[in-house]
Formats: structure tokens, sequence, C-alpha cells
């Protein structure tokens, strides 16, 4: 057993509807290498983060997401296990499923079949130059970003991607762009407006005697009240690619790292806001590293940090601005309508604890009208738990919050889950409908929901591709879309850890 719920394995879970009152489901595990070694060999071979999360106390072993996410140890070894776990995404007719802290993993839409790590057709040129857990949507131009930091001790390098429609890099500066940052930057989450990408830099101190001897986070960083860094840094589509802007956001006790953006956006003067729900984890009493990790509210609260939503505003030549707190209520996992993704939105959802202000895992689903500053919320049963909300456009609907919410709801009593879809003009009314998924689904972590015709398949289209992906998997094939697809030992990219793993 893992001792934390961040260490399980990846898996996917997808929902098709076909119009008529028809859907079809299906739910995979991601075959990453270290998956399926695990399974060959019949016994756990990762030691991960173990030592982390059996030691540290604090935002670094947060529930559900942690900040310490990977080992700082880089490339393929036995304390960095890719579990591609953290967030699926699909985009130019291409899925993906992606970790903080590796390389990601390319699926088969239909069948949700592995085909292998993916370096994006060549873009990122080595397995230690990992991207990290998020991918932002430019609304506008109908563009995807990523990014991923080489940390090291003294200094980092952000790199930034950007993909055209077809999910190739965009022309200007080869859709990328590399950017030094100050010590070792570990940064999870990042958003985009028009012109630039915003990271924050959260404050840590680091032993340099533990980095050089053990790379285990838990020993070797520690979180520090100081003010985080925010980095303003012009997008490779950008006359000015590359440049950065950096400003210290003002420290008011607790610390700014683990934040998980919402959304950032560009006013007329060119001040850049993002909205993020903050971790601050002075609550935090334990780490529990046994299964139930939690089994009573006392013993979640002890483990989970609590959260608040604010906005941030920063100008990238004047400099910091401000930073308000909008709710101090425990919500997670906050979403906008993708339409609206690097523009200024109005609306916002979340997944919600059901005690307010008090820490609480999440149940619910809160909604935030960001201009009024009022908000509405609906909660389940009492042993029912929602998961992230997500946004589903409405077909012809073009308002911002004309379509639906959809979330995974797991059923704690009766042990099943479900898919709660909820008008998103109308949270507090409640699900519109609930479709049976048909097992028991594990709390998961970030999705998408794709309404384009290049996602609209039949359930025969499904099912040939999920028989075929199953006979392919039982012949242990597997494809990969990686740039060095065979070494000079004739062995794929994807099969090295596979046999010298044990060496690693």
């Amino acid at each position: 057993m893992v001792l934390h719920p961040y260490e399980g394995d990846g898996a996917i879970l997808a929902m098709t509807f076909q119009g008529e009152g028809t859907a079809t489901t299906r739910f995979r595990y991601i075959r990453t290498n270290a998956f399926t070694n695990e399974r060959k060999k019949g016994k756990k071979l990762y030691t991960g983060m173990e030592s982390t999360r059996s030691s540290n106390v604090g935002v670094g072993n947060d529930f559900p997401l942690p900040f310490y996410r990977h080992h700082l140890l880089t490339g393929l070894n036995k304390l960095r296990k890719n579990t591609s776990n953290t967030r699926a995404i699909f985009f130019g007719k291409k899925l993906l499923s992606l970790w903080s802290g590796g390389l990601p993993y390319k699926l088969d839409s239909l069948a949700l079949s592995t085909d292998g790590r993916s370096q994006l057709g060549g873009v990122i040129k080595r397995e230690e130059s990992a991207l990290g857990g998020k991918a932002a949507f430019d609304a506008q131009r109908n563009r995807l970003l990523f990014y991923g930091v080489d940390e090291d001790s003294g200094s980092s390098q952000l790199n930034i991607y950007e993909f055209n429609s077809k999910f190739q890099p965009i022309s200007d500066n080869d859709g990328a762009v590399q950017v030094k940052l100050p010590g070792l930057a570990l940064m999870h989450d990042f958003a985009i407006t028009e012109n630039y990408a915003v990271f924050v830099q959260p404050a840590l101190k680091l032993n340099g005697m533990q980095y050089m001897l053990s790379k285990e986070p838990g020993k070797t960083l520690t979180m520090d009240v100081e003010p985080s860094l925010v980095h303003i840094v012009a997008r490779p589509s950008n006359k000015r690619a590359g440049e950065i802007a950096t400003f210290q956001i003002p420290t008011d006790g607790a610390t700014d790292a683990n934040l998980q953006f919402v959304n950032a956006f560009e006013e007329q003067d060119g001040t850049v806001v993002f909205d993020a729900i903050r971790s601050d984890g002075s609550n935090m009493q334990g780490a529990n590293t046994r299964w139930p990790w939690a089994s009573s509210l006392g013993e979640y609260q002890s483990l989970s940090s609590k959260k608040s939503l604010w906005r941030y505003r920063v100008h990238p030549q004047n400099g910091f601005i401000s930073k308000d707190c909008i709710s101090n209520d425990q919500i997670y996992f906050g979403v906008i309508n993708s339409d609206f993704s690097g523009r200024p939105h109005r609306f916002m959802y979340a997944a919600a604890g059901a005690l307010g202000e008090d820490v609480a895992p999440p149940q619910g689903i809160t909604k935030y009208d960001l201009n009024s500053f009022t908000f509405e919320s609906w909660f389940p049963e009492s042993y029912e738990f929602c998961g992230e909300p997500m946004y589903a456009k409405r077909r012809g609907d073009e308002s911002e919050d004309g379509g639906y919410i959809l979330s995974v709801l797991y059923n704690g009593r009766d042990e099943f889950s479900e898919l709660v879809v909820l008008q998103a003009s109308n949270i507090g009314a409640g699900p519109i409908a609930r479709v049976p998924i048909g097992i028991a689904v594990p709390h998961g972590y970030h999705g998408c929901f794709a309404s384009n015709d290049d996602a609209n398949w039949t359930f025969e289209e499904i099912e040939r591709r999920a028989k075929l992906a199953d006979k392919m998997e039982t012949r242990g094939s597997m494809w990969n879309e990686v740039k060095s697809d065979f070494s000079g030992l004739g062995l794929r990219f994807d099969d090295m850890e596979e046999y010298f793993g044990d060496l690693m």
C-alpha cells in the first residue's frame, strides 16, 4: 500500500455522450513503465517518496494534493516513480496524461490504452527536462502551453512550450523559451494570459548537504514564510519572448506554496490578474502512512491544509499591486469555462467542503460570481463526495455559465461512483442527471471535457478499439512517439527502464 494517495498509479476514466440518453464509459490504468514493471514482477519496486511521506508534516504532504510531488533525483530511478496520475488533457486529437516531474504519456482516446511516453514530437530534448503536471489553454488562439523546470540548487531553468491547434510547436521561437530562475524552483502550476505565462515560486530553505547526499525533499527542503516570487514571463508567441519580470508577493504569515491557479488575464492597463486557491498548512498536525489515511473528520483535518481563494494583481513594469482573499471557505479544484481561459472571467466553480471555513473533505459543488462576490452551493448526502468539477459547454450557447458542470461522485456508503450533471447557471438546484459508472472509481485529480467533433465517437468505434487494445496489451506491445525511438542496443526508449530498472 502506498503511503499517500498521490503515490497511486494513474488511471483514466472517460465517458462519451452519444446523445438520446446514451453514454459509453471506460476505465483503464495507465501502463506506465513503473506500473508494467511492478505488475510483471508481482511486487512493489519503487520506493518513490516514502521517506518524505512518513516523516514530513505540513503542506509538503497535503491531502489530497501534496506540494512535494517528486524526488529531486532526476531521470529514471527507483526514487522517482512517474505514475502519470495528475491530469488528463485532450487537444489536437491527442490524449495525454501528465505527472509533475516526468514525461507525459500518450493514450489512445477511444480505448484508453497506453501508447507510451512522449517527448511531444521531440520538443522535450531530454528525460531530465520533464514536464509539469499542468497544461494551460489559450482560448482566443486555440493553443496549448506546457512548462517544465530543470531544478538545481543554485538556479533552475524554466522551459515554456507553446503548441498550435494541430499540436505542433508554433513557428515563433520554435515554440519554446528558456528562462533562468533563482534557486531551486519547485513549481507545480501556472496560468497564461494573452501575452504572458504566470508562475509563483515559493520561498524554500535548502539544506545543501542533504541535497548532495540524498536529494530527499523532506530532508532537503523547508518551506519558508518569506515572500514568494511571482514571475511574469513573455510567452514564445510574444515579440519579447522569454523576458521575465519578477516581484515579491507580500507575506501575511502564510506560505504561497502549492497554489492552484484558476485563471489569469490582463486588464486594459497591462495589469496581470490571477485567481488561485492557496493552502495554509499551519493547522496540520501529522502524517498518516496507513490505509485508511483518514477515517474520521478529525483525522482528515490534521492531514489537510486550510484552503482559501485569493486574487492577485501585478503589473509587469510597475510591480506587485495587491492580493485579496475572495473567500475563506474550504474549496478545492477551482475551474472556469475553458472558453474564458486567459481572458477575464466572471464565474468560477470548485469542489467544496461542507463546513464552510473549517477544513473538510471535498464534498459539494460551489459557484462563485466574482463580479458580485456571491456564491451558491449544492451538497449531496453526507456519505457522498464530489471530485473536481468540469465545465461542459452547451452546444450553441456562448454565455459564460450556459453549460453544465460534471463531477464524479463517490458514494461511500454503497461504494459506487456516478457522474453528476448540474446546470452551471443554477448550481444550487442540484443535479439534473446522475449517470451510474458501474464501478467504484477512486478520487481523482484533474480532467477535461472535449466538446468538439474530434471526440464524438460511437459505441461501436470505442468497442472495436478497446478489443484491439486488449489484444495488443496481451502481446506486450507498446508503441511510443518519442523522438529517439531506438538506442544502439535495439531497445525502445520505453524499454530502457524495464531492462535496466533494477540497476537504477
